[in-house]
């Protein structure tokens, strides 16, 4: 199949690639363009962001994750209906786990067959730019390099030199040369963008990023890039460790979304959704209890943002405890972790949490945890059977303090990562687990599968109950 695409990549992170990204897609969605988006590795936040400019979920793209099969997969069933197909990547291009850059965003751009456009932050250099783009080609010589931005150009002498630079060197051309600006509609946190969540003025954003886009970038010229792409095979591909699970009797999830609780991939909903499940959207920051639903799923975010209404909801936080208390499943991942907690410590003050684990978490100034995470669980609990690896992403600023625990009780070793104390992970009280590790469908779908079947278990034991 022949998809139009391209992969926008960075020589580091901080250059400027989300706000082109997002702009360009925004750009062409303007012009007509039907336009599927995707982002290199585990990332919410960025592809929330593309998912506003593109007005169609944005999927992760993940060689660590997933297997090659997996990603292609995806990527052909997600891309198919599209005009173009955009990728954003992570980090440096070619910045993997290891020195030799395995599952970098070059990796993933060979795999997927894709022209690259080079994102190169010009701030304080003119002819290293040519440097670096020759040694981009050198690398690397099957990375097919086809276009290149200039950003955080200041002046029309700044591009001049740094344009003669690069073309002494290399034929690449130059789409894009994107000026030095200060954004008002910008606001960060931790390493990137705040959350579309919590963006004071997203749409603003987005459109702001869309004028700059159409202003700085030959958008033909992209367009052109994009279906030089080679011809990709969709590949015969099967889910590995899946459970033969009927469409029915479908059961009732419900999902916290709010600006508290953000963080989900589209495909675990997708996969819940595809397996029997209706998503009831609920709200952790409205003062009512908990809908009637079979199983709760409570994703990452920023919980920290809104600790004084979740402490002063006790309505809604005395319901999830009662559900839990009667067996009510519950997957928590990072701030729901968080959440389902004693209390949440912010600066020195305390905010009462739902209070079903024996603990307390303390957000801290610097990362806790961060990056890929390969867990092994301990003894089967309510999700995975024991001895079950499972590979997953961690993103935190705080640490848990517990009451007590026995040892032989963790869910989870940590093989990979930090966890809740660098050796272990997770905490669970009945049929409720939560854990900082945030899993993904496609990386591990017997998660999907369990909570389905948690879900029916605990559909019909209180309907025997009735």
């Amino acid at each position: 199949m022949n998809i139009p695409r391209i992969l926008l990549a960075a020589l580091k992170g901080g250059s400027g690639k989300t706000l082109i990204t997002v702009g360009l897609t925004a750009a062409l969605r303007k012009k007509g363009l039907s336009t599927s988006v995707f982002k290199k590795g585990p990332d919410y936040i960025d592809a929330g962001w593309l998912s506003m400019a593109a007005g169609r979920p944005c999927y992760n793209l993940d060689q660590y994750l997933f297997s090659s099969d997996a990603v292609l997969n995806s990527f052909a069933t997600r891309s198919g209906n599209s005009d173009i197909a955009i990728i954003e990547g992570n980090r440096g291009v070619f910045d993997g786990i290891d020195s030799q850059g395995s599952s970098s965003s070059a990796e993933l751009a060979k795999l997927l067959r894709s022209p690259t456009v080079i994102i190169i932050d010009c701030m304080k250099m003119t002819g290293t730019t040519a440097a670096l783009i020759k040694g981009c080609q050198e690398f690397d010589p099957e990375l097919r390099v086809e276009g290149i931005i200039l950003n955080r150009i200041r002046g029309t002498r700044h591009e001049k030199v740094v344009r003669e630079s690069i073309k002494r060197v290399s034929a690449i051309p130059v789409v894009g040369v994107v000026p030095a600006m200060t954004l008002k509609n910008f606001p960060q946190r931790h390493l990137g963008l705040l959350p579309i969540q919590e963006h004071p003025a997203a749409k603003d954003f987005v459109e702001e990023a869309a004028s700059i886009a159409d202003n700085s970038i030959d958008l033909d010229q992209i367009l052109r890039i994009a279906q030089m792409a080679d011809d990709l095979c969709k590949p015969s591909f099967n889910q590995k460790d899946t459970e033969n699970i009927s469409l029915s009797p479908r059961v009732r999830i419900g999902v916290l979304k709010d600006s508290a609780f953000q963080f989900y991939y589209p495909e675990n909903i997708e996969a819940l959704t595809s397996r029997g499940a209706d998503i009831i959207e609920i709200s952790a920051l409205e003062s009512r209890p908990l809908p009637t639903v079979d199983a709760l799923y409570i994703g990452g975010g920023f919980p920290e943002t809104n600790a004084q209404r979740l402490a002063d909801n006790l309505v809604f936080k005395d319901s999830v405890r009662l559900f839990v208390e009667h067996g009510g499943p519950v997957y928590a991942e990072c701030g729901g972790l968080m959440f389902l907690a004693k209390t949440l410590v912010v600066d020195n003050n305390e905010f009462p949490m739902a209070g079903i684990f024996p603990a307390s978490s303390v957000l801290n100034k610097r990362p806790q945890g961060l990056g890929y995470v390969e867990l092994r669980a301990r003894a089967s609990n309510a999700f995975f059977r024991q001895g079950q690896l499972l590979r997953g992403h961690e993103f935190h600023y705080s640490t848990m303090i517990l009451d007590h625990i026995d040892q032989e009780s963790w869910p989870f070793d940590v093989l990979r990562g930090h966890g809740v104390d660098g050796a272990h992970d997770g905490l669970q009280v009945r049929n409720a687990l939560g854990t900082y590790a945030h899993v993904h469908a496609l990386s591990e779908p017997s998660w999907a599968d369990a909570m389905i079947r948690k879900a029916r278990e605990f559909h019909k034991a209180q309907e025997t109950n009735t």
